[in-house]
Protein backbone atom coordinates (compact mmCIF):
# COMPACT_ATOMS: atom_id res chain seq x y z
CA UNK A 1 0.00 0.00 0.00
CA UNK A 2 2.70 2.62 0.77
CA UNK A 3 4.38 2.23 -3.14
CA UNK A 4 0.23 3.29 -3.77
CA UNK A 5 0.35 6.02 -1.29
CA UNK A 6 3.56 6.96 -2.70
CA UNK A 7 2.20 7.32 -6.35
CA UNK A 8 -0.59 9.21 -5.16
CA UNK A 9 1.60 11.62 -3.34
CA UNK A 10 3.83 12.35 -6.69
CA UNK A 11 0.96 13.17 -8.99
CA UNK A 12 -0.37 15.38 -6.38
CA UNK A 13 2.11 17.58 -5.55
CA UNK A 14 4.05 17.68 -8.94
CA UNK A 15 2.28 20.87 -10.32
CA UNK A 16 2.36 22.60 -6.96
CA UNK A 17 6.12 21.91 -7.22
CA UNK A 18 6.21 22.98 -10.78
CA UNK A 19 5.23 26.24 -10.03
CA UNK A 20 8.32 26.83 -8.19
CA UNK A 21 10.73 25.09 -10.48
CA UNK A 22 11.02 21.98 -8.18
CA UNK A 23 10.59 18.29 -9.29
CA UNK A 24 9.39 15.52 -7.45
CA UNK A 25 11.99 13.44 -5.92
CA UNK A 26 12.45 10.49 -7.31
CA UNK A 27 12.88 8.60 -3.67
CA UNK A 28 10.01 9.80 -1.34
CA UNK A 29 10.33 7.85 2.25
CA UNK A 30 7.01 7.51 4.17
CA UNK A 31 7.79 6.89 7.34
CA UNK A 32 5.68 5.81 10.69
CA UNK A 33 5.36 8.71 13.19
CA UNK A 34 6.71 8.02 16.55
CA UNK A 35 2.72 8.73 17.64
CA UNK A 36 0.08 6.77 16.36
CA UNK A 37 -2.37 9.82 16.97
CA UNK A 38 -0.31 12.05 14.69
CA UNK A 39 -1.46 9.79 11.63
CA UNK A 40 -0.55 6.76 9.61
CA UNK A 41 2.39 8.34 7.67
CA UNK A 42 4.68 11.13 8.11
CA UNK A 43 6.10 13.16 5.12
CA UNK A 44 8.95 14.93 4.88
CA UNK A 45 9.77 16.72 1.94
CA UNK A 46 9.30 20.43 2.65
CA UNK A 47 13.04 20.75 4.53
CA UNK A 48 14.34 19.01 1.31
CA UNK A 49 13.15 21.50 -1.08
CA UNK A 50 13.31 24.44 1.28
CA UNK A 51 16.31 25.66 -0.94
CA UNK A 52 15.16 24.58 -4.28
CA UNK A 53 11.40 26.10 -4.03
CA UNK A 54 12.95 29.49 -2.45
CA UNK A 55 10.21 29.00 0.28
CA UNK A 56 10.15 28.19 4.33
CA UNK A 57 9.40 24.61 5.06
CA UNK A 58 6.01 25.68 6.68
CA UNK A 59 4.76 27.18 3.64
CA UNK A 60 5.89 24.23 1.20
CA UNK A 61 4.35 21.90 3.86
CA UNK A 62 1.00 23.73 3.85
CA UNK A 63 0.72 23.54 0.09
CA UNK A 64 1.59 20.05 -0.27
CA UNK A 65 -0.52 19.23 2.64
CA UNK A 66 -3.98 21.23 0.76
CA UNK A 67 -2.73 19.45 -2.43
CA UNK A 68 -3.22 16.05 -0.58
CA UNK A 69 -6.40 16.97 1.09
CA UNK A 70 -8.19 16.84 -1.97
CA UNK A 71 -7.30 12.86 -2.74
CA UNK A 72 -10.61 12.24 -0.34
CA UNK A 73 -10.93 9.05 -1.36
CA UNK A 74 -7.44 8.48 0.22
CA UNK A 75 -6.58 10.42 3.10
CA UNK A 76 -9.05 11.99 5.95
CA UNK A 77 -6.27 14.44 6.77
CA UNK A 78 -3.67 15.81 5.66
CA UNK A 79 -1.82 18.48 8.06
CA UNK A 80 0.92 20.37 7.80
CA UNK A 81 2.70 21.20 11.40
CA UNK A 82 6.27 23.00 11.98
CA UNK A 83 8.82 22.70 11.12
CA UNK A 84 7.60 21.63 8.02
CA UNK A 85 6.15 18.23 8.15
CA UNK A 86 3.10 16.60 6.87
CA UNK A 87 1.18 14.49 8.75
CA UNK A 88 -0.67 12.04 6.62
CA UNK A 89 -3.93 10.14 7.99
CA UNK A 90 -5.37 7.65 5.32
CA UNK A 91 -9.39 6.88 4.45
CA UNK A 92 -10.99 4.04 6.70
CA UNK A 93 -12.88 3.18 3.06
CA UNK A 94 -9.38 2.97 1.30
CA UNK A 95 -7.71 0.93 4.23
CA UNK A 96 -11.02 -1.17 4.14
CA UNK A 97 -10.57 -1.80 -0.13
CA UNK A 98 -7.14 -2.39 0.00
CA UNK A 99 -7.39 -4.95 2.09
CA UNK A 100 -10.24 -6.52 0.36
CA UNK A 101 -7.74 -6.52 -2.85
CA UNK A 102 -5.11 -8.15 -0.94
CA UNK A 103 -7.58 -11.08 0.35
CA UNK A 104 -7.79 -11.59 -3.76
CA UNK A 105 -4.54 -11.87 -4.37
CA UNK A 106 -3.04 -15.53 -4.11
CA UNK A 107 0.01 -14.74 -1.77
CA UNK A 108 -1.06 -11.49 0.30
CA UNK A 109 0.68 -9.23 -2.23
CA UNK A 110 4.39 -10.60 -1.09
CA UNK A 111 5.21 -11.05 -5.32
CA UNK A 112 7.64 -8.16 -6.38
CA UNK A 113 6.27 -5.74 -9.24
CA UNK A 114 9.97 -5.91 -10.57
CA UNK A 115 12.54 -7.85 -12.36
CA UNK A 116 13.00 -11.50 -10.25
CA UNK A 117 16.80 -11.89 -9.32
CA UNK A 118 18.29 -15.74 -9.63
CA UNK A 119 20.10 -15.70 -6.31
CA UNK A 120 22.70 -17.97 -4.34
CA UNK A 121 21.77 -18.61 -0.80
CA UNK A 122 25.17 -20.33 0.84
CA UNK A 123 24.04 -21.83 4.18
CA UNK A 124 24.08 -24.49 6.84
CA UNK A 125 27.60 -25.58 5.67
CA UNK A 126 28.00 -28.64 7.62
CA UNK A 127 31.23 -30.78 8.00
CA UNK A 128 31.50 -34.76 6.77
CA UNK A 129 32.04 -36.74 9.67
CA UNK A 130 30.97 -34.18 11.98
CA UNK A 131 27.41 -34.45 14.13
CA UNK A 132 25.67 -30.97 13.73
CA UNK A 133 25.93 -29.05 16.54
CA UNK A 134 24.21 -26.00 18.17
CA UNK A 135 26.29 -23.75 15.77
CA UNK A 136 25.16 -24.99 12.79
CA UNK A 137 21.51 -23.73 14.57
CA UNK A 138 21.57 -20.37 13.13
CA UNK A 139 23.10 -20.65 9.82
CA UNK A 140 20.12 -23.29 8.93
CA UNK A 141 17.10 -21.19 10.26
CA UNK A 142 18.61 -17.80 9.23
CA UNK A 143 19.71 -18.90 5.72
CA UNK A 144 16.31 -21.17 4.97
CA UNK A 145 13.97 -17.65 6.08
CA UNK A 146 16.39 -15.55 3.88
CA UNK A 147 15.48 -18.00 0.85
CA UNK A 148 12.01 -18.64 1.93
CA UNK A 149 11.38 -14.83 1.80
CA UNK A 150 13.71 -14.44 -1.51
CA UNK A 151 11.24 -17.17 -3.34
CA UNK A 152 8.17 -15.74 -1.80
CA UNK A 153 9.25 -12.22 -3.70
CA UNK A 154 9.43 -14.36 -7.00
CA UNK A 155 13.31 -14.35 -7.23
CA UNK A 156 15.13 -18.01 -8.58
CA UNK A 157 16.77 -19.07 -5.36
CA UNK A 158 19.32 -21.52 -5.63
CA UNK A 159 20.25 -23.03 -1.81
CA UNK A 160 24.23 -24.20 -1.98
CA UNK A 161 25.00 -26.60 0.72
CA UNK A 162 28.93 -25.94 0.93
CA UNK A 163 29.54 -28.83 2.53
CA UNK A 164 33.47 -29.69 4.32
CA UNK A 165 34.20 -32.64 2.50
CA UNK A 166 37.46 -32.80 0.86
CA UNK A 167 40.86 -32.21 2.38
CA UNK A 168 42.99 -33.09 5.58
CA UNK A 169 40.52 -33.97 7.62
CA UNK A 170 38.45 -36.53 5.32
CA UNK A 171 41.82 -38.00 5.09
CA UNK A 172 42.18 -38.56 8.83
CA UNK A 173 38.52 -40.19 8.64
CA UNK A 174 39.58 -42.07 5.61
CA UNK A 175 43.03 -43.38 7.61
CA UNK A 176 40.51 -44.78 10.56
CA UNK A 177 37.48 -46.03 8.99
CA UNK A 178 39.11 -48.03 6.06
CA UNK A 179 39.60 -51.37 8.35
CA UNK A 180 35.90 -50.63 10.16
CA UNK A 181 34.36 -50.49 6.82
CA UNK A 182 35.97 -53.69 5.46
CA UNK A 183 34.58 -55.14 8.23
CA UNK A 184 31.03 -54.02 7.64
CA UNK A 185 31.28 -55.22 3.89
CA UNK A 186 32.38 -58.61 5.35
CA UNK A 187 29.49 -58.52 7.59
CA UNK A 188 31.82 -58.51 11.06
CA UNK A 189 30.05 -55.61 12.42
CA UNK A 190 26.90 -52.96 12.26
CA UNK A 191 27.07 -50.49 9.56
CA UNK A 192 28.60 -46.91 10.96
CA UNK A 193 26.70 -43.76 12.63
CA UNK A 194 27.72 -40.29 12.04
CA UNK A 195 28.53 -40.76 16.00
CA UNK A 196 31.41 -43.38 15.45
CA UNK A 197 32.85 -41.27 12.14
CA UNK A 198 32.83 -38.20 14.22
CA UNK A 199 34.94 -40.65 17.32
CA UNK A 200 36.93 -42.04 14.64
CA UNK A 201 38.00 -38.75 13.11
CA UNK A 202 39.13 -37.84 17.09
CA UNK A 203 41.10 -40.71 17.39
CA UNK A 204 42.69 -40.26 13.96
CA UNK A 205 43.74 -36.33 14.92
CA UNK A 206 45.20 -37.31 18.17
CA UNK A 207 47.25 -39.62 16.63
CA UNK A 208 48.46 -37.60 13.88
CA UNK A 209 49.90 -35.30 16.63
CA UNK A 210 51.04 -37.91 18.36
CA UNK A 211 52.96 -40.19 15.55
CA UNK A 212 54.69 -38.83 13.01
CA UNK A 213 54.28 -42.03 10.63
CA UNK A 214 50.57 -41.87 11.25
CA UNK A 215 50.64 -37.88 9.84
CA UNK A 216 52.51 -39.27 6.78
CA UNK A 217 50.09 -42.05 6.49
CA UNK A 218 47.33 -39.70 6.26
CA UNK A 219 48.83 -37.28 4.18
CA UNK A 220 49.56 -40.01 1.49
CA UNK A 221 45.75 -41.34 1.49
CA UNK A 222 45.01 -37.23 0.87
CA UNK A 223 47.35 -37.16 -2.29
CA UNK A 224 46.27 -40.26 -3.10
CA UNK A 225 42.49 -39.44 -2.98
CA UNK A 226 43.20 -36.04 -4.74
CA UNK A 227 44.58 -38.30 -7.25
CA UNK A 228 41.48 -40.01 -7.68
CA UNK A 229 42.38 -43.34 -6.10
CA UNK A 230 39.26 -45.44 -6.79
CA UNK A 231 38.74 -46.85 -3.45
CA UNK A 232 39.21 -43.91 -1.18
CA UNK A 233 36.52 -42.56 -3.58
CA UNK A 234 34.55 -45.08 -2.97
CA UNK A 235 34.81 -45.36 0.72
CA UNK A 236 34.92 -41.22 0.65
CA UNK A 237 31.77 -41.29 -1.03
CA UNK A 238 30.20 -43.82 1.51
CA UNK A 239 31.31 -41.92 4.60
CA UNK A 240 29.46 -38.65 2.97
CA UNK A 241 26.12 -40.76 2.26
CA UNK A 242 26.05 -41.99 5.60
CA UNK A 243 27.21 -38.37 7.17
CA UNK A 244 24.88 -37.02 5.33
CA UNK A 245 21.43 -39.34 6.22
CA UNK A 246 22.04 -38.02 9.15
CA UNK A 247 22.07 -34.51 8.49
CA UNK A 248 18.83 -35.17 6.11
CA UNK A 249 17.48 -36.31 9.24
CA UNK A 250 17.92 -33.48 11.49
CA UNK A 251 16.68 -30.82 8.11
CA UNK A 252 13.25 -32.39 8.05
CA UNK A 253 13.07 -32.19 11.78
CA UNK A 254 13.96 -28.42 11.63
CA UNK A 255 11.83 -28.39 8.38
CA UNK A 256 15.02 -27.11 6.06
CA UNK A 257 14.18 -26.88 2.59
CA UNK A 258 17.68 -27.79 2.18
CA UNK A 259 18.16 -31.38 0.39
CA UNK A 260 20.79 -33.41 -1.65
CA UNK A 261 20.39 -31.27 -4.59
CA UNK A 262 21.30 -28.46 -2.49
CA UNK A 263 24.48 -29.95 -2.06
CA UNK A 264 27.99 -28.45 -3.54
CA UNK A 265 30.55 -29.39 -1.01
CA UNK A 266 34.50 -28.22 -1.45
CA UNK A 267 35.00 -31.50 -3.65
CA UNK A 268 32.94 -29.84 -6.42
CA UNK A 269 35.73 -27.68 -7.05
CA UNK A 270 38.49 -29.20 -6.91
CA UNK A 271 38.88 -29.48 -10.32
CA UNK A 272 38.04 -25.90 -10.90
CA UNK A 273 41.13 -24.89 -8.37
CA UNK A 274 44.06 -24.25 -10.60
CA UNK A 275 41.85 -22.52 -13.49
CA UNK A 276 40.61 -19.93 -10.50
CA UNK A 277 44.54 -19.37 -9.74
CA UNK A 278 44.87 -18.99 -12.96
CA UNK A 279 42.27 -16.37 -13.80
CA UNK A 280 43.33 -14.30 -10.89
CA UNK A 281 46.92 -14.16 -12.71
CA UNK A 282 45.65 -13.27 -15.62
CA UNK A 283 43.32 -10.75 -14.22
CA UNK A 284 47.00 -9.18 -12.95
CA UNK A 285 46.34 -9.32 -9.38
CA UNK A 286 49.10 -12.47 -8.04
CA UNK A 287 52.03 -11.99 -6.79
CA UNK A 288 54.18 -14.90 -5.58
CA UNK A 289 55.29 -14.46 -2.21
CA UNK A 290 57.75 -16.71 -0.65
CA UNK A 291 57.08 -19.23 -2.80
CA UNK A 292 53.40 -18.66 -2.41
CA UNK A 293 50.68 -17.25 -4.67
CA UNK A 294 48.80 -14.17 -3.24
CA UNK A 295 46.61 -11.17 -3.83
CA UNK A 296 47.92 -8.16 -1.74
CA UNK A 297 45.12 -6.31 -0.97
CA UNK A 298 45.62 -1.99 -0.07
CA UNK A 299 41.84 -2.50 1.79
CA UNK A 300 43.90 -4.69 4.35
CA UNK A 301 46.87 -3.67 6.11
CA UNK A 302 48.65 -5.38 9.35
CA UNK A 303 49.62 -3.20 12.53
CA UNK A 304 52.88 -2.20 10.16
CA UNK A 305 50.46 -0.38 7.36
CA UNK A 306 51.59 -3.29 4.94
CA UNK A 307 48.87 -4.89 2.86
CA UNK A 308 48.00 -8.49 4.02
CA UNK A 309 48.32 -11.29 1.76
CA UNK A 310 45.16 -13.34 0.34
CA UNK A 311 47.05 -16.75 -0.01
CA UNK A 312 45.10 -18.64 -2.78
CA UNK A 313 48.01 -21.19 -3.08
CA UNK A 314 50.45 -22.69 -0.81
CA UNK A 315 53.99 -22.59 -1.53
CA UNK A 316 53.82 -26.47 -1.46
CA UNK A 317 51.07 -26.10 -4.13
CA UNK A 318 48.28 -26.98 -2.10
CA UNK A 319 44.62 -24.71 -1.95
CA UNK A 320 42.80 -23.35 1.16
CA UNK A 321 39.75 -22.28 2.20
CA UNK A 322 40.10 -18.59 0.29
CA UNK A 323 40.69 -20.78 -3.00
CA UNK A 324 37.66 -22.69 -2.79
CA UNK A 325 35.59 -19.63 -1.98
CA UNK A 326 36.24 -17.85 -5.22
CA UNK A 327 36.24 -20.99 -7.01
CA UNK A 328 32.58 -21.30 -5.99
CA UNK A 329 32.43 -17.18 -6.91
CA UNK A 330 33.03 -18.01 -10.30
CA UNK A 331 30.68 -20.76 -11.04
CA UNK A 332 28.11 -19.27 -9.28
CA UNK A 333 28.39 -15.91 -11.61
CA UNK A 334 29.36 -17.83 -14.92
CA UNK A 335 27.53 -21.01 -14.71
CA UNK A 336 24.60 -20.54 -12.41
CA UNK A 337 24.00 -17.18 -13.50
CA UNK A 338 23.52 -15.25 -10.15
CA UNK A 339 22.40 -11.88 -9.37
CA UNK A 340 23.34 -12.31 -6.04
CA UNK A 341 25.79 -14.37 -3.82
CA UNK A 342 24.12 -14.39 -0.06
CA UNK A 343 26.39 -16.19 2.31
CA UNK A 344 25.65 -17.27 6.05
CA UNK A 345 28.02 -17.61 8.45
CA UNK A 346 29.11 -16.27 12.21
CA UNK A 347 30.47 -13.32 12.66
CA UNK A 348 34.61 -14.57 12.88
CA UNK A 349 33.68 -15.26 9.34
CA UNK A 350 33.52 -11.82 8.47
CA UNK A 351 36.96 -10.82 7.49
CA UNK A 352 37.46 -13.65 5.27
CA UNK A 353 34.50 -13.02 3.47
CA UNK A 354 35.01 -9.32 2.96
CA UNK A 355 38.71 -10.54 1.65
CA UNK A 356 37.25 -13.18 -0.75
CA UNK A 357 34.64 -10.75 -2.01
CA UNK A 358 37.43 -7.99 -2.75
CA UNK A 359 39.75 -10.31 -4.29
CA UNK A 360 36.81 -11.18 -6.62
CA UNK A 361 35.43 -7.72 -7.12
CA UNK A 362 39.13 -6.81 -8.34
CA UNK A 363 39.20 -9.06 -11.17
CA UNK A 364 36.10 -7.87 -12.34
CA UNK A 365 34.22 -11.30 -12.20
CA UNK A 366 31.22 -9.40 -10.55
CA UNK A 367 30.67 -7.35 -13.60
CA UNK A 368 28.33 -8.74 -16.26
CA UNK A 369 26.58 -6.66 -18.84
CA UNK A 370 26.79 -3.83 -17.51
CA UNK A 371 25.52 -4.99 -13.97
CA UNK A 372 27.28 -5.59 -10.93
CA UNK A 373 26.74 -8.72 -8.79
CA UNK A 374 26.08 -8.41 -5.49
CA UNK A 375 28.20 -10.06 -2.97
CA UNK A 376 27.04 -10.33 0.85
CA UNK A 377 27.73 -12.12 3.80
CA UNK A 378 24.89 -12.32 6.39
CA UNK A 379 26.90 -12.34 9.71
CA UNK A 380 25.60 -13.53 13.11
CA UNK A 381 26.06 -13.70 16.62
CA UNK A 382 26.68 -16.64 18.77
CA UNK A 383 23.88 -18.41 21.27
CA UNK A 384 24.67 -18.41 24.73
CA UNK A 385 23.63 -20.03 28.07
CA UNK A 386 22.20 -18.79 30.70
CA UNK A 387 26.02 -17.73 32.27
CA UNK A 388 26.60 -15.96 29.30
CA UNK A 389 28.91 -18.12 28.01
CA UNK A 390 28.66 -20.31 24.41
CA UNK A 391 26.25 -22.75 24.87
CA UNK A 392 28.19 -26.14 25.65
CA UNK A 393 26.97 -29.18 27.63
CA UNK A 394 28.25 -30.18 31.53
CA UNK A 395 31.35 -31.80 30.18
CA UNK A 396 32.41 -28.65 28.24
CA UNK A 397 31.42 -30.42 24.87
CA UNK A 398 28.94 -28.48 21.74
CA UNK A 399 25.66 -29.03 22.34
CA UNK A 400 24.14 -31.92 19.84
CA UNK A 401 21.35 -30.00 17.44
CA UNK A 402 19.61 -33.39 17.32
CA UNK A 403 19.96 -33.84 21.25
CA UNK A 404 18.49 -29.97 21.33
CA UNK A 405 15.37 -30.10 19.25
CA UNK A 406 14.77 -33.13 20.78
CA UNK A 407 14.87 -31.11 24.23
CA UNK A 408 12.80 -28.51 22.80
CA UNK A 409 9.78 -31.29 21.74
CA UNK A 410 10.34 -32.79 24.95
CA UNK A 411 9.49 -29.72 27.07
CA UNK A 412 7.09 -28.47 24.86
CA UNK A 413 4.96 -31.77 24.65
CA UNK A 414 5.05 -31.56 28.85
CA UNK A 415 3.70 -27.69 28.37
CA UNK A 416 0.70 -28.97 26.25
CA UNK A 417 -0.14 -32.17 28.42
CA UNK A 418 -0.52 -29.76 31.35
CA UNK A 419 -2.64 -26.83 29.29
CA UNK A 420 -4.76 -29.24 27.48
CA UNK A 421 -5.19 -32.92 28.38
CA UNK A 422 -7.90 -33.49 26.27
CA UNK A 423 -6.22 -33.28 22.99
CA UNK A 424 -5.44 -37.05 21.50
CA UNK A 425 -2.01 -38.00 21.89
CA UNK A 426 -1.61 -37.96 18.19
CA UNK A 427 -2.40 -34.24 18.21
CA UNK A 428 0.05 -34.01 21.32
CA UNK A 429 3.27 -34.75 19.90
CA UNK A 430 1.84 -33.20 16.80
CA UNK A 431 1.56 -29.93 18.54
CA UNK A 432 4.42 -30.74 21.03
CA UNK A 433 6.43 -31.06 17.46
CA UNK A 434 5.48 -27.90 16.19
CA UNK A 435 5.68 -25.89 18.99
CA UNK A 436 8.83 -27.12 20.66
CA UNK A 437 10.92 -26.72 17.02
CA UNK A 438 9.23 -23.28 16.45
CA UNK A 439 10.19 -22.43 19.69
CA UNK A 440 13.86 -22.69 19.04
CA UNK A 441 13.84 -21.39 15.83
CA UNK A 442 11.28 -18.32 16.67
CA UNK A 443 13.87 -17.44 19.84
CA UNK A 444 16.89 -17.12 17.24
CA UNK A 445 15.27 -15.59 14.62
CA UNK A 446 13.57 -12.73 16.95
CA UNK A 447 16.88 -11.35 17.82
CA UNK A 448 18.83 -9.25 15.49
CA UNK A 449 21.12 -11.21 13.77
CA UNK A 450 24.39 -9.48 14.98
CA UNK A 451 23.64 -9.70 18.47
CA UNK A 452 24.52 -12.90 20.66
CA UNK A 453 21.55 -14.39 22.57
CA UNK A 454 21.16 -16.12 25.60
CA UNK A 455 18.66 -20.07 25.08
CA UNK A 456 16.38 -20.20 28.24
CA UNK A 457 13.80 -22.74 27.62
CA UNK A 458 11.23 -21.29 29.60
CA UNK A 459 11.29 -17.96 27.93
CA UNK A 460 11.39 -19.36 24.04
CA UNK A 461 8.28 -21.84 25.33
CA UNK A 462 6.07 -19.14 26.82
CA UNK A 463 2.01 -19.10 25.38
CA UNK A 464 2.67 -14.99 26.60
CA UNK A 465 5.61 -12.50 24.85
CA UNK A 466 7.14 -12.55 21.65
CA UNK A 467 7.45 -16.61 21.25
CA UNK A 468 6.69 -18.92 18.59
CA UNK A 469 4.28 -20.74 21.23
CA UNK A 470 2.03 -17.09 21.29
CA UNK A 471 2.07 -16.86 17.56
CA UNK A 472 1.02 -19.91 16.97
CA UNK A 473 -1.63 -19.85 19.68
CA UNK A 474 -3.17 -16.81 18.21
CA UNK A 475 -3.14 -18.83 15.02
CA UNK A 476 -5.16 -21.75 16.92
CA UNK A 477 -7.58 -19.25 18.53
CA UNK A 478 -8.77 -17.94 15.28
CA UNK A 479 -9.45 -21.46 14.13
CA UNK A 480 -11.32 -22.10 17.50
CA UNK A 481 -13.44 -19.05 16.06
CA UNK A 482 -14.48 -20.18 12.66
CA UNK A 483 -14.74 -24.39 14.66
CA UNK A 484 -17.12 -22.84 16.98
CA UNK A 485 -19.16 -20.83 14.66
CA UNK A 486 -19.93 -23.06 12.14
CA UNK A 487 -18.05 -20.62 9.21
CA UNK A 488 -16.04 -22.21 6.53
CA UNK A 489 -13.13 -19.92 6.18
CA UNK A 490 -12.41 -19.66 2.82
CA UNK A 491 -16.10 -18.79 2.72
CA UNK A 492 -15.67 -15.02 4.09
CA UNK A 493 -15.09 -12.57 2.07
CA UNK A 494 -16.12 -9.21 3.61
CA UNK A 495 -16.81 -6.52 2.98
CA UNK A 496 -14.74 -4.49 5.62
CA UNK A 497 -16.40 -1.67 8.00
CA UNK A 498 -13.97 0.13 10.33
CA UNK A 499 -15.99 1.30 12.97
CA UNK A 500 -13.96 0.51 16.22
CA UNK A 501 -10.10 1.96 16.55
CA UNK A 502 -8.96 -1.83 17.08
CA UNK A 503 -10.70 -2.10 13.72
CA UNK A 504 -8.53 0.29 11.98
CA UNK A 505 -5.40 -0.61 13.83
CA UNK A 506 -5.90 -3.93 13.01
CA UNK A 507 -6.49 -3.40 9.37
CA UNK A 508 -3.62 -1.32 8.67
CA UNK A 509 -1.20 -3.81 10.40
CA UNK A 510 -2.34 -6.90 8.10
CA UNK A 511 -1.45 -4.43 4.79
CA UNK A 512 1.84 -3.49 6.07
CA UNK A 513 2.53 -7.44 5.62
CA UNK A 514 4.55 -7.35 2.10
CA UNK A 515 6.66 -3.96 2.73
CA UNK A 516 8.05 -5.97 5.70
CA UNK A 517 9.02 -8.81 3.76
CA UNK A 518 10.57 -6.76 1.00
CA UNK A 519 12.51 -5.27 3.86
CA UNK A 520 13.85 -9.01 4.89
CA UNK A 521 14.36 -9.42 1.21
CA UNK A 522 16.77 -6.15 1.21
CA UNK A 523 18.48 -6.29 4.39
CA UNK A 524 18.40 -9.59 5.68
CA UNK A 525 16.96 -9.40 8.95
CA UNK A 526 14.37 -12.10 10.01
CA UNK A 527 13.68 -10.76 13.53
CA UNK A 528 12.01 -7.35 11.23
CA UNK A 529 9.41 -10.31 10.38
CA UNK A 530 9.09 -11.89 13.74
CA UNK A 531 8.16 -8.59 15.47
CA UNK A 532 5.53 -7.85 12.51
CA UNK A 533 4.46 -11.34 13.71
CA UNK A 534 4.15 -10.08 16.82
CA UNK A 535 2.96 -6.78 16.52
CA UNK A 536 0.23 -8.17 13.99
CA UNK A 537 -0.95 -10.75 17.11
CA UNK A 538 -0.58 -8.38 19.63
CA UNK A 539 -3.14 -6.04 17.19
CA UNK A 540 -5.61 -8.91 16.97
CA UNK A 541 -5.52 -9.87 20.69
CA UNK A 542 -6.98 -6.70 21.22
CA UNK A 543 -9.86 -7.04 18.67
CA UNK A 544 -10.60 -10.24 20.07
CA UNK A 545 -10.89 -8.59 23.71
CA UNK A 546 -12.92 -5.54 22.81
CA UNK A 547 -15.06 -6.36 20.01
CA UNK A 548 -17.04 -9.72 19.72
CA UNK A 549 -17.15 -11.71 16.65
CA UNK A 550 -19.58 -14.34 16.31
CA UNK A 551 -21.89 -12.50 19.09
CA UNK A 552 -21.49 -8.81 16.43
CA UNK A 553 -24.61 -6.37 17.28
CA UNK A 554 -25.51 -7.07 13.59
CA UNK A 555 -24.68 -9.46 10.62
CA UNK A 556 -22.35 -6.58 8.45
CA UNK A 557 -20.56 -6.33 11.10
CA UNK A 558 -20.15 -9.91 12.32
CA UNK A 559 -19.10 -10.63 8.64
CA UNK A 560 -16.73 -7.97 8.71
CA UNK A 561 -14.91 -9.02 11.61
CA UNK A 562 -14.88 -12.44 10.61
CA UNK A 563 -13.04 -11.18 7.54
CA UNK A 564 -10.59 -9.44 9.56
CA UNK A 565 -10.13 -13.28 11.48
CA UNK A 566 -9.68 -14.74 8.26
CA UNK A 567 -7.05 -11.84 7.24
CA UNK A 568 -5.09 -12.30 10.34
CA UNK A 569 -5.21 -16.34 10.52
CA UNK A 570 -3.89 -16.28 6.77
CA UNK A 571 -1.07 -13.77 7.45
CA UNK A 572 0.20 -15.44 10.64
CA UNK A 573 0.19 -18.60 8.90
CA UNK A 574 2.15 -16.83 5.81
CA UNK A 575 4.58 -15.38 7.88
CA UNK A 576 5.43 -18.53 10.07
CA UNK A 577 5.96 -20.30 6.87
CA UNK A 578 8.38 -17.58 6.11
CA UNK A 579 10.34 -18.42 9.20
CA UNK A 580 9.75 -22.36 8.84
CA UNK A 581 7.60 -22.61 11.68
CA UNK A 582 4.04 -24.64 11.63
CA UNK A 583 0.58 -22.64 12.21
CA UNK A 584 -1.07 -25.44 14.73
CA UNK A 585 -4.84 -25.32 14.03
CA UNK A 586 -5.30 -25.66 17.84
CA UNK A 587 -3.21 -25.99 20.51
Amino acid sequence: MRERIVEIIKARIAPVLAEWGAEVPAVIELPNPPDPSMGDYALNLAMRLAKVARRAPIQIATAIAEALAQETAWFSKAEAVMPGYINLSIADTALAQQLEATAKDADLCLHESGAPQTVVVDYSGVNIAKQMHVGHLRSTIIGDVIARVLDARGDTVIRQNHLGDWGLQIAMVLWKAQPELRKVEAGEATPLQLADLEQLYREASAACKDDAEISEAVHRILVDLQNGDPALLADWQTITRLSMDEVYRVYQDMGSGLTPESERGESFYRDQLAGTVQSLNDCGVLVESQGAKCVFLEKFKNKDDQPLPVIVQKSDGGFNYETFDLAAIRFRIEQLHADRLIYITDARQALHFDQVFTVAQSCGWTKRDGETVSLEHVAFGSVLGEDNKPLKTRSGENVKLTDLLQEAVDRAYAVVNEKNPELPEERKRAVAHAAGIGAVKYADLAHDRNNDYIFVWERMLALNGNTAPYLQYAHARICSIFRKGGVEENAVTGPVQIAHPVERTLTLKLLGFPEVVAAVATDLRPHVLCTYLYDLSSAFSSLYDQCPVLIAPDEATKQSRLFLCRMTQMTIARGLELLGIEAPREM
